[in-house]
């Protein structure tokens, strides 16, 4: 399985609109949800679950990324990165296994996480942007990152 780009679907009327956040195709649960919103050249990421239990649902609310996921399950596309982007109302389903991360194009960007597990910072975990084993093309140099992002070290 991989990463599922999905367009949303708007039904407007005279009132405004509304929208489908997880739409039919999606089977899944989601039972923790978190806002988060950043500047223009963040990069939030790279990050994981150690238990490679965790399914997201990104629904972009505001502005546009580049949103990254690499593939951490054991087999033949162990190590695949995948490249997406992303802008307002389009929605990105990451199966299990996967690390995440994106960079924020806009000046204003706001995403809404679904997530089927709560936030555990025992499981939780992640590796350095410029991780050399995964050579990710972000196409910045230097990026806005949090402290516990830049403190991050590589893959293992």
């Amino acid at each position: 399985m991989k990463p599922l780009k999905i367009k949303s679907i708007k039904y407007n009327d005279n009132r405004g609109y509304l929208v489908e956040v997880v739409p039919n195709k999606i089977k899944k649960r989601f039972n923790y949800s978190i806002i988060t919103q950043s500047k223009k050249n963040v990069i939030r990421g790279m990050h994981y679950n150690k238990k490679k239990d965790e399914e997201k649902l990104v629904y972009i609310l505001e502005g546009k990324i580049l949103d990254v996921t690499i593939n951490l399950n054991k087999g033949k596309n162990y190590g695949k990165v995948f490249y997406n982007r992303l802008k307002k109302n389009d929605i990105l389903f990451i199966p299990k296994g996967f690390a995440h991360g994106y960079l924020c194009l806009d000046n204003k960007n706001t995403i809404l996480y679904l997530l089927n597990k709560k936030y555990s910072s025992k499981n939780n975990s992640g590796f350095n942007w410029k991780d050399k084993e995964f050579n990710i093309k972000w196409g910045i140099r230097q990026p806005i990152l949090s402290i516990k992002d830049k403190k991050l070290g590589e893959y293992r």
